[in-house]
């Protein structure tokens, strides 16, 4: 006798399977059980079913006393045989194609749903039940297979979310398929695991790609740009050269004001830093050659302005200590008593303050003879620039009309 769930053999007086703990049917099992039975264990239990099934099947010969009756008695068991016997082998070798129909649908689901397509593995698995409705193989693994499905299609709706700009929907409901995923370890999670993992990736990008608007400063964007970085797929990549456009776009304005300032060394930190984020940006490399340019200008003419004006302070110091007094006028009034009564102007010709001036005169007579030297004082004391002074002083016993001329002064420079 076979066992009616996993056909293993099992010894006379058994009442249960020694393998799976079936209880047994009995011997006296009609013609169903004993096809039920048989047609679990098609493969490893053929010969023994014919015959079991021949056994029930013969009758006990009946006594005749005619001897016709005695003749026939025999006949009637071995064509009862030979009858059940084709019937069987006709039913199993049925029953066997059935049996190879549900194999190849199971393993045909199996491989659909290894490769996502749960829909598919679905309906393979509901003609394999509709053929063998009580293989808990098949019902285990449609209830698995449509648990796989669901959650796809609330992958798919989280992805509709996404793409309609619903990230917080979104986002709850990827939280929701991984806290089921984290309980699944079976391989047909697999496609819904790849799918949840692609759908965080579209979620960290669409957020980062909502933030960069607002983003204003090189630095900024930099944080955004190596969050995006550590994501893999098309979207994280279409995010990352939007963020390295604006890099190089922010870093080419910032230089450009920069320029305009004069401060060239802070322009190039400036298109260097942007270009390290966008090493092919044709606009900012083009750029950082244009300051370079500018800013051996800028020096040169710099060194021409520093040259020019060092000569210019040389030479305006030169007149601060050389002539930064002018005379204005000089009168000589020779007075009732011989005197010379002397008096002028002068102007501050420098371009600083002066103070404390004091002219040197020199006399002499109307035919030319030296007669002597004297010195006057200016006041005010102190003169800004372009301010007149005045001066006045007598030189005694001259008693003759005289000239008089500035020779010399001195000053202090403030």
């Amino acid at each position: 006798m076979y066992c009616h769930v996993c056909g293993t053999k099992s010894s006379p007086g058994d009442s249960t399977c020694r393998k799976c703990r079936t209880k047994l049917k009995g011997s006296s099992s009609t013609d169903e059980q004993i096809w039920a039975e048989t047609a679990v264990g098609l493969e490893s239990g053929t010969g023994k079913a014919l015959d079991q099934l021949s056994r029930q099947h013969q009758s006990a010969p009946k006594q005749s006393n005619t001897a016709q009756g005695r003749a026939f008695s025999w006949i009637i068991p071995l064509l009862l045989a030979a009858v059940m016997g084709a019937l069987l082998t006709y039913y199993y070798k049925q029953e066997m194609g059935v049996n190879a129909e549900v194999k190849s649908l199971h393993q045909q689901a199996e491989q659909a749903a290894l490769d996502g397509k749960y829909q598919e593995a679905l309906q393979l698995l509901d003609s394999a039940l509709a053929k063998r409705p009580n293989v808990d193989g098949l019902v285990q693994d449609r209830q698995i297979t449509a648990k796989a499905f669901n959650l796809m299609n609330q992958l798919n709706k989280a992805a509709t979310s996404l793409k309609t700009g619903k990230l917080a929907a979104g986002d709850k409901t990827l939280q929701a398929v991984a806290k089921v995923l984290k309980e699944r370890e079976e391989p047909v999670f697999s496609k819904v695991r790849t799918t949840l993992n692609n759908n965080k990736v579209t979620l960290a990008v669409l957020k980062v790609k909502k933030e960069i608007d607002s983003l204003t400063t090189v630095q900024a964007l930099a944080e955004k740009l190596d969050t995006v970085s550590k994501l893999k797929g098309k979207e994280a990549e279409a995010v990352q050269k939007q963020i390295i456009d604006k890099l190089a776009g922010l870093s080419y304005k910032q230089a450009e004001q920069q320029v305009k300032k004069k401060d060239f060394t802070a322009a190039l930190q400036t298109v260097d830093q942007g270009l390290s984020y966008a090493p092919e940006d044709e606009k900012l490399t083009a750029y950082r050659e244009r300051v370079l340019s500018e800013k051996k200008a800028f020096e040169k003419a710099e060194a021409e302005r520093i040259q020019l004006a060092e000569q210019q302070a040389a030479e305006e110091d030169l007149k601060n200590r050389t002539a930064a007094v002018s005379i204005v006028d000089v009168e000589a009034t020779l007075d009732m008593y011989g005197d010379l009564y002397i008096s002028g102007s002068i102007v501050n010709n420098a371009t600083r303050p002066i103070s404390s001036v004091t002219v040197m005169l020199d006399i002499y007579s109307s035919d030319g003879a030296y007669l002597g030297q004297t010195y006057a004082d200016v006041y005010p004391s102190w003169l800004e620039v372009g301010d007149q002074g005045f001066f006045e002083t007598y030189y005694y016993g001259v008693y003759e009309e005289a000239e008089v001329s500035v020779v010399n002064a001195t000053w202090y420079l403030e």
